[in-house]
Order: structure tokens, then sequence, then C-alpha cells
């Protein structure tokens, strides 16, 4: 990493999500503040490792060298995993949702409008159909830029549509109705999948991992930068963990705060077509051979909702998902095809 770089996340860094959580670390290890401080620099600076990978590794309690190595790092190790895996212009498509959504439009499962293009008559016709629906900033990550729009007889259509124009949410999207049987896990906003799957040489897809995502309270996304949880799936569709989050703190969550619900144990509906359908949605931009999917489950089965073009190794690698400590360095490697430089802690 550049002297710029580090530089600039000097003065990017959110310094109090970072001493809160840095605080939190200290309590469960035992270890010093400003050790651990010293300690999630040194482990940026030499590996490229962010405050939440340092969290959410449990490098606090890992503390070999040689252990946490076995752990790829965000800024060093997936930087080499998606240039190797994608192009400039595969991961365009990716990244804007409009172009997103035309080529994945048999897989949305939902009514969208793109309002860069479509007319005032268009959106009219569309909230004709859509009282509810959410708009979103095209090139909008982590849950920002997102709305969720409800209109009544009152609303004021053309206002709204030029609020909507001016605000750049033009990617319109109907709602999407969750699968009842998921409330008991996220009740207050949609819960999605993360399913990260990668494209081999001989055409077939892997599934490197899949984690369920649920908010533990924001009213509209499910996102972990947003204080969400992640958990991982089996391949028959039952939770594994209790959910982890590192906003504002590393957590361990067995229950659901609002409905009591245990995590562990807790069995997916409609899972069984979760599989063969992310297949097919890896094939469709061979050029992006790794993605990161967010699927939701309704009652007529999985829908997409984006594809991440660079999706972050957090939600593998949660060391509660490696309870040996060793960490899938080696699985990343034979997965992708390629050698990642051992990093010198």
């Amino acid at each position: 990493m550049g002297l710029f770089s580090k530089i600039s996340k000097i003065f990017t860094a959110d310094w109090g999500t970072l001493f809160r959580s840095t605080r939190q670390l200290r309590k469960d290890s035992g270890r010093g503040f400003f050790d651990l401080l010293l300690d999630q620099s040194r482990m940026f600076s030499r590996g490229g490792y962010t405050w939440a990978e340092y969290s959410l590794y449990e490098f606090d309690r890992i503390r070999d060298p040689h252990l946490r190595a076995t752990f790829g790092s965000e800024y060093y190790d997936n930087k080499l995993i998606v240039r190797s895996s994608s192009t400039a212009a595969s991961q365009d498509l990716f990244t804007d949702k409009s172009k997103f959504n035309k080529i994945f439009r048999e897989y949305l499962g939902r009514e969208y409008l793109d309002l860069s293009t479509a007319t005032e008559a268009d959106f009219r016709d569309f909230v004709s159909r859509n009282k509810v629906f959410f708009a979103k900033i095209p090139t909008g990550h982590g849950g920002d830029g997102v709305r969720r729009i409800s209109l009544d007889a009152g609303s004021d259509l053309t206002q709204t549509y030029q609020e909507l124009l001016e605000q750049g949410l033009t990617v319109l999207e109907e709602e999407i109705i969750m699968h009842e049987g998921m409330k008991a896990v996220s009740p207050t906003s949609l819960c999605s999948l993360r399913i990260g799957t990668v494209l081999q040489e001989d055409g077939s897809v892997e599934i490197l991992y899949m984690r369920l995502r649920t908010a533990m309270k924001d009213p509209v996304v499910d996102n972990i930068s947003r204080g969400g949880g992640f958990s991982k799936i089996s391949d028959d569709g039952v939770l594994l963990n209790p959910c982890v989050t590192f906003k504002p703190y590393r957590r361990y969550v067995t229950h659901h705060p609002i409905t009591g619900t245990e995590f562990v144990g807790f069995k997916l509906p409609m899972f069984d077509q979760v599989q063969g359908y992310v297949r097919e949605l890896a094939q469709l931009v061979p050029e992006q051979r790794y993605v990161g999917w967010d699927i939701a489950l309704t009652e007529k089965g999985p829908v997409v909702i984006e594809g991440n073009e660079k999706p972050s190794l957090y939600m593998y690698q949660a060391a509660q998902f490696f309870p040996d400590d060793v960490g899938p360095r080696a699985n990343l490697e034979k997965v992708f095809g390629i050698s990642l430089p051992a990093p010198k802690l």
C-alpha cells in the first residue's frame, strides 16, 4: 500500500467507531487499549487488514503471525483476487444498478424503472402499480443512497418525480415481499443472503460461501456496515452460528433482539432452490468470475437484489466460522487459481 493511500486512510477513517470497537476488544481480550490500537495499525500497514477485519478475525485473541496470515486481507489479497477474476468493463455492469437490472431482468422477480431514460408519464405508470417502491442511486454501496418511498392519494407525483431526479435516485424498484418464514430473523427489513460464487475455467461454478444477513434494528436495509449481523448457512439451509456484527463493535448475537428467535438451527424456507439459482446467475457475465450475490427469499422463490463486483472477504472469513483458528487463505488460492503473497506480519 502506497504512502498516499496510508495517509488518506488516516483522514477518512471512522475514528469514533474504531475507538469504540477497540474498547470492546480490550474488554474481550484483557489487552491494553493502546496495545490493540498499535497492533491494528501494524496489521493494516504490513498486511492490509482493516480494523473491521482485525475484529472479525479475532486478531485480538489470535496473535500468532502464522495463523493470522492464513486469513486474506481486504487491501492486499482481495484486490489481487478481484483483479484476477474480473475486468473493468464487467465490474461496471455490476457497479451501475441500472445496467445490472437490464442484464438480470429475468431474475429480478420485480418491476423496475430507470428514471434517467424514463419520462414522467412512465413514472406515473410505474407508481400506479407500485404505491410502495425503493429508489436507489445507481452507484450507491453499503445501503447508502436507498430510500423506501410510500405514496398515497394525496402525493404530488410531479414533485416526487422531480425530487428523485434531483437527488440522483433514478433506479426505482418494486418492493420485494419477503417470505413470511424469514420474518422470525428479520422483522424490520428485507433479509438477504450473501452468496459468493466463482466461475471456474471449465464453466462450473464454485460456491465460496453462503451467509444470512439480517438487520438488528435498521428498518430499511440489512447491511453489515449499518449494524446488521451475519451467520453461516449450511448446504441444506440451516444457520450454523450466532450472528456476528462489527458495528458499532464486535458482538455475537444468539437470538434476534426483536423476535427472540435463536439463530443457530434456524431453517431457511425455499432454500432448495437457492444454489441452482445463483449458479445460473454466475454464468450470465463470465468475465466477472467472482460475485457476491445479495439474494432475497420470497414466497415464489429466490430473487436477486444485486451483485457485488468487489465483495469484501470478511463475510467469508469471520473467525467463528473457522474454530481451529486456521483461516481459508489456502482455499482462496485453490478456488481462484492464484498465489497470494504471504504477508510479513
